[in-house]
């Protein structure tokens, strides 16, 4: 089988990282995968993918994530049996690709906990299959946006790093380390998470790097002047996530809009509890009350709490961070996520050919 994963830009999100992954688990294992992008450019190496085909369709970044140029043309040339839509942008052209190139077997996705704007829903709706990454996105493709149930199916993300040296007696430090790993964006809501921070009792040291860059990320530095909290906050980025989990206690995450978090699975997975807002599928990364805390959204004094909790009882994380790291390992192997990707659309392929044949 051959399959063409279809983005329009890659940024150095979670979904497009996991694009690149996937793509390249199922060439492993045998199949022929390509990606094609819109935008050339982006933070993520695509030098050496181990993939069938890899293309670039803009000539220069044109920073225009909805122009395609030459995309039919290169669909053809590559004659894919499958194409799997990655990221919002790329469901743009799916029902000109159905239009015109029949045959081919559409997969769309949805990992956002945005509302799917009109073309994305009519992309979701139209497709011969649609893969959400949390059960609560499921649901709400159903009601309210009456994507029909029968082609949803949901594949957990897997975790694309290793908890390889990540040591679990870091739970004794006396310091309560936090760390917010998310792009600054209105929706990953940072802002707040600063304020209930400054809001923390000074009988418990604590810092937390923030990490990410964005929109957001002078705001919020300004933020944290105002609130006179400089020397306990650091705004920093890294290309080695691995080299944050090591050095931070707890993952903390007060985002408004999110499917599943892939901040929050790396935590878990590197043994790191996790205090985070209840929205979407937040709640899917961990286990209530054994790996993290999930808060109702908006209820300050409860995530105050939850960081008294761990700040103050230094077994508490440490039993945590052992919870977390089963559940992890557990939940989003890597391996195990991919194969049931590719198994997912192996099956709405092979469903898609079986109706083909019996309405000839």
């Amino acid at each position: 089988m051959r399959i063409l994963f279809l983005q329009d830009h890659l940024r150095i999100g979670g979904t497009e990282k996991q694009t690149l992954a996937i793509a390249e688990f199922i060439q492993r294992k045998g199949h022929e995968s390509g990606v094609m992008v819109f935008r050339p450019g982006g933070r993520l190496p695509v030098r050496e993918l181990n993939l069938s085909f890899f293309k670039t369709l803009q000539p220069f970044n044109t920073r225009i994530d909805e122009w395609a140029p030459g995309l039919m043309r290169k669909i053809l040339t590559y004659q894919p049996d499958v194409i799997v839509f990655m990221g919002k942008v790329a469901h743009l052209y799916l029902p000109t690709i159905q239009k015109y190139l029949p045959s081919i077997t559409l997969v769309a996705t949805y990992r956002s906990g945005k509302p799917p704007v009109s073309y994305y829903r009519k992309a979701l709706q139209n497709a011969h299959g649609v893969i959400t990454n949390s059960q609560a996105e499921h649901k709400r493709l159903i009601r309210p946006y009456g994507i029909p149930e029968r082609l949803i199916r949901t594949v957990h993300n897997g975790c694309l790093i290793s908890d390889e040296g990540i040591s679990q007696e870091k739970a004794k430090s006396t310091k309560l380390r936090l760390l917010c790993s998310a792009m600054f964006r209105p929706q990953k809501n940072q802002m707040e998470l600063l304020s209930i921070l400054a809001q923390i009792p000074p009988s418990i040291p604590w810092h937390c790097t923030f990490a990410g860059t964005g929109e957001m990320l002078k705001p919020c530095q300004a933020k944290a002047r105002e609130l006179g909290i400089t020397e306990q906050v650091t705004f920093t980025w890294s290309s080695n996530p691995i080299e944050l989990y090591q050095t931070h206690d707890v993952v903390v995450h007060t985002s408004n809009k999110e499917s599943l978090p892939n901040s929050l699975v790396e935590a878990q997975c590197c043994g790191l509890p996790v205090i985070a807002y209840l929205v979407n599928g937040v709640g899917e990364c961990f286990k209530e009350g054994v790996s993290g805390f999930g808060i109702p959204f908006g209820n300050q004094d409860a995530f105050r709490d939850a960081l008294h909790l761990l700040g103050m009882d230094s077994d508490k994380r440490k039993t945590m961070s052992q919870a977390a790291s089963a559940f992890g390992k557990e939940q989003f192997d890597f391996e195990a996520r991919s194969s049931d990707f590719l198994a997912v659309v192996k099956a709405i392929h092979q469903s898609r050919d079986s109706t083909d044949a019996r309405s000839e």
